[in-house]
């Protein structure tokens, strides 16, 4: 596990397609997992992260290149101010993502190395990360179809990228304590030589839920 710092409500998202790079630049992509927060945004050491201005719940900004070296980064949310923050130290050539998670009453600003596998025709491939601050959301495990992703993720969390078959998945997550918290998708394809991510967020309160959101990362 890779540390980054009942019915379930579904969805299902994509990035964009990332900017190029240069050999002195890093790639960030930035997603919006913090429950209550609407619209929020991502910048790295004052400036916001392309694409990155307006971001829905469960949306992303997609890879976006910034200058590698230290870096300051901080959440917003819209029309309101500070989240969460974070400092780190960006590598040249390197890929990130950075979830906000938990709720806009307690939230979490977390980054992960992406240790993207060289992606090969004949499998796709996918991680699970756990944003969910739910007390009953402590330890989750995923699936597609039959192929376990992620096992005891913890919040703030994700699982290393697992080979999958090509084809139409039903995926599953739920909580280890609480399996009755399961969120599930149905008629998902994962197609050979793409990467995904498998975002397991939302809370146990009625009118928010648990739910799975695909991220492409390539």
């Amino acid at each position: 596990m890779l540390a980054l710092l009942g019915a379930g409500i579904v969805a299902l998202s994509s990035c964009s397609k990332s900017d190029s790079s240069s050999g002195n630049s890093a790639k960030v992509m930035y997603t919006n997992g913090c429950v209550g927060a609407a619209s929020t945004s991502l910048t790295i050491n004052g400036s916001t992260l392309s694409n990155a201005g307006s971001v829905a719940y469960l949306g992303n900004s997609g890879y976006h290149s910034v200058t590698s070296g230290s870096a300051s980064m901080s959440s917003m949310l819209t029309g309101v101010g500070n989240l969460g923050s974070l400092t780190t130290t960006l590598n040249a050539n390197a890929s990130y993502s950075v979830f906000d998670c938990g709720t806009v009453l307690k939230d979490t600003l977390v980054i992960l190395a992406d240790d993207l596998p060289s992606a090969s025709g004949s499998y796709a491939y996918a991680r699970l990360v756990n944003v969910s601050s739910d007390t009953t959301a402590a330890a989750i495990t995923g699936a597609a179809g039959n192929t376990v992703v992620g096992s005891g993720i913890a919040y703030g969390a994700a699982s290393g990228f697992v080979q999958v078959t090509p084809g139409s998945y039903t995926l599953t997550a739920l909580s280890v304590n609480k399996p009755g918290n399961v969120a599930t998708l149905t008629g998902v394809q994962l197609n050979g030589g793409k990467i995904y991510t498998l975002l397991y967020s939302g809370n146990s309160n009625a009118s928010v839920g648990f739910k799975i959101t695909v991220i492409n990362n390539n």
